[in-house]
């Protein structure tokens, strides 16, 4: 179901400042891109570029010999179909998810991606910056939000055992320490993205939380009041992604790029349902931020729980 936050009953007021910072929600109203940043959903403004980086081991004649004979699979996450290709035109023992991986970050200074919150104060933001998940400050806020009178039976001694449940600091799989991302804004705001909770209700962490002290009617009524969807579009120096993140969006590049080559194929990256989701375990510094905007429909995956 769609969050529409314009027609919502229980919306927050924004406190002022910042509203010069707003820009448009359609990637293509915003002007060009740097040629120094990496848009991934943006195709054209990294196609040409990315054959040109590679042109020295995918040859013209590598790229007719897939024409020719389309591997069964052409994925993003095994590209042994391609390895094989390129040793069987050129000789060439090469790991091409690594070798573009190496390259992007030597052509880009910036990757481009989004987070999505929902608040009522953009200052923070813009003066501190995104900030990795710290429970401590989570968890205050869930004191200020829910342990207030407005949640029957609800007490610190809930609380600490709604903490414990969730154990957001476990070394493994925990999210303690993450700045999440999303390179395809759609993912955070369209069905197929799945991803509009946290646009909708904000931390999904303070979420589960408030789950472990009232229903989720009364949680999802008190996140809503706050504020708006917020989505904050950031330019990530490239020093800050991780090695293996970068693979990742190498092999959906050259999914994609292959699959156009062949009338019959359709590529999975950037398709409907195609995530694109990443994070960090960094800050990023306030100067990094592009603007904001406020998405007005969000799809809610959360709408029936």
């Amino acid at each position: 179901m769609n969050y529409r936050w314009s027609t919502c009953e229980l919306t927050g007021l924004m406190l002022p400042g910042n509203e010069d910072r707003e820009i448009a929600e359609d990637p293509l109203l915003r002007g060009k891109v740097s040629g120094d940043v990496f848009c991934y959903p943006l195709v054209d403004s990294w196609r040409k570029t990315i054959w040109s980086l590679l042109g020295d081991v995918i040859t013209d004649d590598a790229k007719l010999a897939f024409k020719e004979a389309p591997p069964e699979f052409v994925v993003s996450d095994d590209l042994s179909w391609l390895d094989e290709l390129i040793f069987e035109v050129t000789g060439e023992l090469v790991n091409i998810k690594e070798l573009t991986a190496q390259r992007l970050r030597q052509k880009y200074r910036f990757f481009r991606a989004a987070h999505g919150t929902r608040t009522n104060d953009l200052a923070p933001f813009y003066n501190n910056g995104l900030r990795f998940l710290r429970s401590d400050d989570i968890e205050d806020r869930a004191r200020l939000l829910f342990l207030n009178g407005r949640l029957q039976f609800t007490n610190e001694e809930r609380l600490q055992r709604a903490i414990q449940e969730i154990d957001a600091r476990k070394t493994t799989g925990g999210r303690e320490g993450r700045l999440y991302f999303c390179a395809d804004e759609r993912n955070l705001i369209t069905r197929s993205g799945c991803s509009g909770h946290y646009l909708v209700y904000g931390s999904e962490y303070l979420y589960c939380l408030g789950i472990g002290l009232g229903s989720s009617w009364e949680i999802k009524r008190i996140l809503k009041e706050i504020g708006r969807p917020t989505m904050f579009v950031c330019d990530i120096p490239m020093s800050q992604i991780p090695d293996y993140t970068l693979e990742e969006f190498a092999g959906l590049l050259l999914e994609y790029l292959f699959c156009e080559l062949v009338d019959e194929l359709q590529p999975y990256a950037l398709s409907p349902g195609a995530g694109s989701g990443f994070s960090l375990s960094t800050d990023l510094s306030p100067d990094h931020i592009v603007g904001h905007y406020h998405p007005d429909t969000v799809h809610d995956p959360l709408s029936s729980a």
